[in-house]
């Protein structure tokens, strides 16, 4: 997942999202223009080449470089950007695009700080292990619920917490 405010790029289910107050809504973006759209953000503040994007999304084909302007000009749509006043892709007469606009991966740069089991908790460690690996998965994009079930009094609290 990237971001670049106010916009979220989900690379894993390949869909653009939008901040609108609390809550983010999707923005339909065809499979081609997505994909031109991650190629860039992912080279951010490099200039991307028209000859790169296509050799690089249209591998062994041939295609007019007159495709990738349209795909440019589906992006600025999704995006409310224009070609003048460039807040997220900008034009380089001859040279090819670049992503300007500022771009972070929530999930690269959430740390995970372990902590050691406290002596309360024996034989809690393969429980603890198992929820650290959910919650690294979590971070790389793949979402789960994780339920933690037992009887009364068998720190289940104690246990997410310590994770």
């Amino acid at each position: 997942m990237m971001e670049f405010p106010p916009f979220r790029l989900d690379t894993a289910k390949r869909c653009l999202w939008r901040r609108k107050d609390r809550d983010y809504e999707y923005i339909s973006l065809a499979p081609k223009p997505f994909a031109v759209l991650k190629y860039l953000v992912e080279h951010a503040g490099n200039v991307v080449t028209q000859t790169e994007l296509l050799d690089t999304l249209w591998p062994d084909t041939f295609v007019q470089p007159e495709v990738l302007k349209t795909h440019i000009l589906d992006i600025r749509s999704a995006l409310g950007d224009s070609a003048k006043n460039s807040r997220f892709v900008e034009t380089l007469p001859r040279e090819g695009y670049r992503f300007i606009a500022p771009v972070s991966d929530p999930a690269a740069e959430a740390k995970l700080t372990l902590v050691s089991p406290s002596q309360k908790l024996v034989g809690r460690n393969a429980a603890l292990v198992e929820l650290r690996n959910c919650m690294v998965q979590s971070l790389q994009d793949h979402r789960e619920i994780v339920f933690i079930t037992g009887e009364r009094a068998f720190t289940k609290t104690r246990s997410v917490i310590v994770s």
